[in-house]
């Protein structure tokens, strides 16, 4: 049985040293092995995703808070 799990998360954009995007995104995330459970890869699918939707870099976000499903 595969692990699955579902994030909400609330991030703010910083670019040129002003906020200029607060927003929130949802992931969902399945490790192909349950051990195999990263936190890291986690966090950076998140950034990369509102990142991605806003056409900023991935390092331009911070995610203020994280919270499991």
């Amino acid at each position: 049985m595969n692990a699955h799990y579902f994030y909400f998360a609330d991030y703010e954009i910083l670019v040129g040293g002003r906020f200029i995007v607060w927003g929130q995104t949802t992931l969902d995330y399945a490790p192909a092995e349950p051990a195999a459970f990263d936190p890291a890869e986690l966090l950076d699918r998140i950034r990369q995703q509102a990142a991605n939707e806003h056409g900023v870099e991935r390092d331009e976000v911070r995610v203020r808070n994280l919270s499991r499903l």
